[in-house]
């Protein structure tokens, strides 16, 4: 009966480090994916930031000579 109680014991401790191991690989490859997706959104930010900045420009920016010369002398520029 007592090498059936240890075999026992010993079969539970082995089950409880396989269940430490795959929770640890799970919780390390959460934290990888949400790294990325951080990293991801910093670099989309900082491409909507400057595309915004590109069509403000443009949009905004003289077309011609003379429309620069306007805004100029109007006090815009």
């Amino acid at each position: 009966m007592t090498a059936y109680f240890w075999g026992a014991l010993a079969i539970i401790a082995i089950g409880a480090l396989i269940a430490l191991v795959v929770y640890a690989t799970k919780a390390g490859r959460n934290a990888q994916s949400v790294a990325t997706d951080k990293a991801a959104v910093g670099d989309a930010q900082a491409a909507t930031a400057t595309t915004e900045s590109m069509a403000k420009a443009q949009a905004e920016g003289p077309q011609s000579k003379d429309q620069l010369l306007d805004r100029l002398d109007a006090g815009t520029g």
